[in-house]
Order: C-alpha cells, then structure tokens, then sequence
C-alpha cells in the first residue's frame, strides 16, 4: 500500500482523527488475508493456485503487507543478496498498477545496483552449495532437475548474477525472462555465444523434464523417479526411445551447465574475514591481540569502535547481511595497517600504509554516524573495496580533505565511480567549467564550492599515487589560474568592461607555477600606460581579492597577497608598467629584484603581462646588467648569502633547525637561492625552481654530479613538504617535534620509523648545503681580495 495511515467507514470530522478507524498496516493485512484464503482455498472442484508468501521480507515472520516506504526501508538496510535476484522476477499481476509502477521505481536501484562487486560470484555459490548440502534429500543432488548440479536454478543463478553485476549499467540487461536474457547475454558479449547457445538447449531440455514430472500428478516436483517404469515411461514421454538414451542426454546437459556454472560461479576457499573472532563477548583478548598487533596504540578504545563498526550502535538492531558485510570490510582495514613486516618494505616514497590506525578508525566512525545509512555504505564499499581503501587513506593523509569529504560524502564517492580521478585537467579546463556559474548571484560561494571539489579531486590523485609530485604542483597552479582568470571575468561582467583592465602577474611559487597545498598566491596589477583613469582601477583589483580570498561559510578560495608591489603596503594596487619600471630601476632594493625572477602573467590583459615579463627579464639578466639598476653592485651575490644567513636566523625557530625543512641549513631556500641567484648570473627566464636548476646541468657553473645531487635533495624534500602541508592545508615548513606526529609524517613519507626518516632528510639536507655553499663560494670575489 502507499503510505501509512487509518482507514474508516464513515469519514472523520474535519481536523479530528477520533482513533476508531482500522490503521493502513491493519487493513491491508485483513485485506491479504481474506484475498490468499479465496485463492488457495480447497473446494469441491479443488484449489486455483498455492500461494506462497516467504519471499516477503522477514519470511514467515514478516507481515504480509508494507507501505512503499516499509520495503524501501528494509531492502536499504536488510536486503541481501537472494532478494536483490528473486526481485529480478517483480511485475506488476493485479491491483493498483500506479501503485506496482511505484513499487518497481523504488526497488530498481536495489535490484539492478549501479556497482557491485565481484564478491557477488562467491555469495550465489555459497548459496547454492547450501541448496545441495541443506535443501535436497540424499541422493536428489544428481536426480533434482531444478536444484541439483547442472540443474535449472544454476542456469537461473547464471543469468541473474550477471544482471547484478553489469545491468545498473547496462539497461538492456534488465529483464525477467531467461531465454532472451541469454541472447542478450551474447549479444553484448558479457558471456561467450558458446556458453549461452548451450545454456538456452539446457534450459529448454530441463523445463521439458520438470513439466513432464510435474503434469504426472499435478503437483510440485523437480525429482526424476528412482522407479525404473517411470523413469522408462518419462523417457518416452520426452521422445527417447529408452531411459539409458534419456540419461546420456540429460547427463550431457547438466554437465555443461556445471562447467559453465564451475567458471563464473565458485565458492571462495577461504574468506578474509577468517582471521577475526567469530564474536565480541568472551573473545576480548583475541580482539585486542589483533588490534595492537595491526599498529593500533589505544587498544580498548579502537577494540570499542571496532565493536561499533561491526554491530552498530547498541540502539539499532543490525541485518545479518551488515553484519557479514562489516566482517568482509574490516580486513580490508587492516590490510593497511602498519604491521611490522609490511614497515620493513618501506622504501621512501608514499606507500599506501596507515600513519595512524587508531585516528582513522576514530574518523570511520564519525562519517558513518553521520552517514547514517550504515547498510547502504557497507553495500557500496563492499561493491567498490577501491572506494572503501579511498576513504581510509583520505582520513589518514589529509585533516583538512577529510572534514570537506564528510560534510559533502557524496563528493569523493563521484569523483571515483565517474573516473574524473584519472584526468588530469589544465587552468582552461578549469575556467570552462567555472564560466558556468557566471549568472550565479552568489560569485563568492561559488568560487568556493568549484574550488572545494578541485582542491579534493586534485587530493585525491596525489593521496592514490595517480599524480606525481610535480604533476601534483601543476594541477594546483592551474586551479589557482582558473581562479584568478574567472574573478577577473567576474569583475569585467560585473563592470560591463568590453576588455580586462589590467594584467594580474604572479610572483613566487604563482610565477614559478609551484603551488603548494595552502599556498598564498603572490600577485602584482600591471596596467597599461595608456590607461585613462588609474584611481578608478584600484577598486576593482580590491574586488578581485576579495571574490577569492574574502572568509565565507566554505572558507577562502585562495588568500592573495600583494604586497609584493612596489612600496608594498604602501604603494597603489594597480600602477603603469612605466611607474613598474621607474620603481625598480631606481628605488628597488636587491631583494626586490631577485623576486623578479619568478614573474608570470596569469590573468587579464597578457599583452601587458608580456610586456611586464619582457621588462622583468631585462631587470634580471646580471650578465648584461640594465642600466640604470640601483640594486645591481659587484657584490650582489655575497648580498644574496647574507639574506640567506638572515633567514635561517630569525625564521627559523630555536633549537629546530633539523626540524626546518624550509628556512633550516640545508632547506628548500638554500635551492630557491641558487636557482634564483644562477638565472640573475646567466640572465635566464625561467620561473621555475626545478627547472631552473636542471639547466645547471652541462653548465660551466656546476658539474653533472653536484646538479644532480642538488637536483634529488631539493625534490626529496619538497615531497616531504608538501605531505606536511597537504594534512592541515597551512603553510607548514617545521616537523613537528612531539615524537608521535612526527612518526606519522615519516610513515605518510614512506619510512619505516622516525629514525630512518630524519636520517634519510639529514643526508638530503647536507648534499643540498653543500651545493649551495660551492655556489655561493665561488662567487666572483671583490678586486681587493683578489689582489690579497
């Protein structure tokens, strides 16, 4: 019936619902009754049909009717496998069909699921292994036509496991009736035009066998006589001149069927869930060897949660078929735990292993509960263990990621059933797909929310290994020029401007199209000299910062800074390309300069930004300095050094300089100094840090082995950094020095303890000093020395 409600013979007051009338549940239930008694009932001429009520749910004990929403309800949280196949049969034979329309509209997504899982195969043969071992009578399983080996249920079985698994996907599959399933089943070349041909002759022979059994004395049976008359007049009733011909043709049958079935249909050997107790109560102790032995640091609290995950909250009561699949998902858990044979294969690079077994059991938790269908989640994990092993590196490698993902579940489960994780997208996919909020009322909002799915797409590739570390940083920038491209856009449309009014040129790990996982972006606002009206350009510079870095309910887009302009705070937002000039040429200390290295155009008028490029590679070419140029001296390297020296001093905290992966001796600074001091020396163009120094390969400057010994320190650390960053998102460049946290780094890292890491990032950090000092060393002395 439709919904829940009461019934009454004469029509209740107006707002009063007296409580006299029949609920829905009662009626509908008195009215089954009274419908399968005329039905089934014995009379003189004798009965219409059995009727048979145990596929309902909760058989014999469920009730006999249910509201749409009584049966949504159960097959969500209590369907299991069987119910999914017998519902492959549902039509619609009398009554209310709007009503049956209905019916068959909310069982559709449990009985043709999108995905399931191959361990479907293994649930149908366990299944009918316990036909033969617990329904048939000894001695039926070779006789039984239906349920024996080789029979027609295994046909059925065939047809209807390869529905669950491809016909979510593939409507042509969806249907009731075995014979042209089996052609379709061709056809679409989910199973080979041998094996169908010979599965359709099989059928059609064994329902020939069950009719004739059958129509003997018109009652229910699948058995072949064990009497030899009958099973002679059988033979003949089926065109066989005797029975032993009547056998060598139903043996030939079933055999095939068997062989079919043996392929695609195997009971697994052994489960992965075999390793777990069998129950909670009075094995607490195994449990708890289990867990500690898995890496898990709080035994009785993970033992609890591991109670909860399994049983549920003590307030619900659980279908077997949650059950069972909870034991199949949580070995998959512990698969990835840190055990101490799986540490020793660590080999320095981001394996999948769990830093912290303990928290993410915590996080498992707290996203199931506010799931909420636990039943429906399990279904899906275990139809997609990839899905499953996603989540739980995701509540491992990245704090941040994970809040997004369990106030947006939905989000990573698309992202991987839809294979968007396996593109890599450049900033013009990006925009395209931004331009379609441009109507949007609320710019601000959406900026986010496109940012937030970006920032968890592009997570994600990392956590799983589908994107190198660089590949990484590309992805990053290009969302970052998409964003800046799009408020650009934004601020014309809003303005009715016919062309941008100025170029945003990005400086630092922006120019250098390195950012990181919270990276600020650094930028600058170039208009062109012949800009009429300047004041007037400032407030639109101001309203691009604030469309992306401005706090909303979904945080911030990007945070830009601009201070790098000239005068910093100061200075206007947005200035000419000719005050550009006159600032650095005369004003400009070497600092500034040396930042310069690291210019792009990234959004806006990119003539001008050309034009700023060209002019910022004029200003940085210290092999043929321009004149005039305050901050260019003879000393300009030694001035290079010393800002270095001053950086590792007060950047860096006391006491932690092996802890200072980025300002500490030996940081990533000591590269991006070099790199940035070699492009000043040779007048290069290239923003880039790494690539900037792999041009110092073949260079007069360094040999082959010091580039490359600069080359692999600074991407081995730069990788640690951007693990570090991508947990909390924020600018993290210090370890932390709790023993704990930083163990967990190290594992993120691929180490199998703190030791080895910090040993491992010691060496890194020395080869890339002493790179450094041999550049900064040999720089060009002062004539004084010289002549000393």
């Amino acid at each position: 019936y439709d919904d829940e409600g009461h019934v009454f013979k004469q029509a209740p007051r107006k707002g009063k619902l007296t409580g006299k009338g029949l609920s829905n549940h009662q009626f509908f239930n008195r009215f089954a009754e009274s419908f399968i008694a005329e039905i089934s009932r014995l009379a003189p001429e004798g009965s219409l049909y059995r009727i048979d009520l145990r596929l309902r749910p909760e058989g014999d004990a469920g009730p006999l009717t249910r509201s749409l929403a009584g049966y949504e309800n159960y097959y969500a949280q209590w369907g299991q496998t069987w119910e999914r196949m017998m519902l492959i049969k549902a039509r619609c034979v009398a009554g209310d069909r709007a009503l049956a329309g209905e019916f068959l509209e909310t069982i559709h997504p449990f009985r043709y699921p999108r995905s399931l899982g191959e361990r479907v195969l293994h649930e149908v043969a366990a299944m009918k292994q316990r036909i033969e071992e617990e329904v048939l009578k000894a001695g039926e399983v070779e006789r039984n036509v239906k349920l024996g080996r080789g029979g027609i249920r295994e046909i059925e079985f065939i047809i209807q496991t390869m529905q669950l698994l491809h016909a979510g996907r593939q409507p042509f599959l969806q249907g009731a009736q075995s014979l042209p399933l089996l052609e379709k089943l061709a056809q679409y070349k989910i199973l080979p035009e041998e094996d169908t041909h010979r599965l359709a002759e099989a059928y059609r022979f064994l329902r020939q066998v069950e009719h004739r059994l059958q129509m003997e004395d018109d009652r229910q049976t699948h058995t072949l006589p064990q009497d030899k008359r009958a099973l002679e007049r059988l033979a003949r009733l089926m065109r066989f001149p005797a029975a032993t011909e009547f056998e060598t043709e139903r043996a030939r049958h079933t055999a095939g069927v068997r062989a079919i079935y043996g392929r695609l249909l195997q009971a697994p050997e052994s489960r992965p869930d075999e390793l777990l107790p069998r129950d909670f109560e009075g094995h607490e102790t195994r449990w708890k060897e289990l867990l500690a032995g898995h890496g898990f640091q709080d035994v009785e609290k993970a033992l609890n949660l591991t109670r909860m995950f399994m049983q549920g909250p003590g307030y619900l009561h659980f279908s077997s078929r949650t059950l069972e699949l909870a034991r199949l998902l949580f070995p998959k858990l512990l698969e990835l735990c840190p055990t101490p044979d799986r540490l020793e294969k660590l080999a320095g690079d981001d394996h999948k292993i769990l830093s912290d077994p303990d928290r993410v059991l915590a996080r498992l938790d707290s996203f199931i509960r506010a799931y909420g269908a636990r039943a429906t989640l399990y279904e899906t994990w275990a139809g997609n263990p990839t899905l499953f092993e996603l989540w739980l590196l995701l509540f491992d490698r990245s704090e941040y990621l994970a809040e997004i993902a369990i106030r947006t579940p939905d989000l990573v489960d698309e992202l991987e059933l839809s294979g968007r994780l396996r593109r890599q997208k450049a900033a013009g996919d990006t925009l395209a797909d931004l331009r379609y909020g441009l109507e949007d009322k609320d710019q601000r909002l959406w900026l986010r929310r496109y940012h937030q799915t970006e920032l968890m797409r592009i997570g994600l590739r990392d956590i799983l290994g589908l994107a190198d570390f660089e590949q990484n940083l590309d992805e990053l920038t290009a969302l970052a020029d998409a964003c800046l491209a799009y408020a650009m856009e934004v601020v014309q449309h809003r303005h009715r401007l016919k062309a941008p009014p100025f170029c945003v040129a990005g400086l630092g790990k922006l120019g250098g199209r390195e950012i990181n996982y919270g990276s600020d972006l650094d930028v600058v606002f170039i208009a062109d000299a012949k800009v009429g009206d300047l004041p007037k350009l400032q407030p639109l510079a101001t309203e691009i910062m604030q469309l992306l870095s401005s706090t909303t309910e979904y945080g911030v887009a990007f945070q830009l800074d601009a201070r790098l302009r000239p005068d910093g705070e100061k200075g206007l937002m947005v200035n000419t390309l000719a005050a550009y000039e006159e600032y650095y040429r005369h004003r400009a200390m070497l600092w500034e300069i040396q930042s310069l290295t690291r210019v792009r155009a990234v959004a806006g008028d990119l003539k001008t930004g050309r034009a700023f490029e060209k002019l910022a590679a004029r200003l940085t070419n210290f092999s043929k300095p321009s004149r005039p140029l305050a901050a260019f001296t003879g000393d300009w390297m030694a001035q290079i050094a010393r800002m270095r020296e001053r950086i590792e001093k007060e950047r860096t905290p006391a006491g932690k300089d092996h802890l200072a992966i980025k300002t500490g001796c030996g940081g990533l600074i000591d590269a991006e100094f070099v790199a940035q001091a070699m492009c000043l020396r040779h007048g290069w163009q290239e923003a880039n840090t790494l690539r900037a120094l792999e041009r110092l390969r073949g260079s007069d400057h360094l040999s082959d082995r010091n580039a490359d010994q600069l080359i692999t320190s600074y991407r081995k650390i730069r990788r640690i950094e951007g693990i570090l960053r991508r947990w909390s998102f924020v600018g993290e460049t210090v370890l932390p020095d709790d023993p704990a946290p930083l163990h967990r780094v190290a594992l993120r890292c691929g180490f199998e303890g703190t030791d080895s890491f910090m040993k491992a990032l010691g060496a890194s950090r020395q080869a890339l000093r002493q790179v450094y000092e041999k550049v900064f060393d040999s720089r060009p002395k002062p004539a004084r020395s010289r002549k000393k």
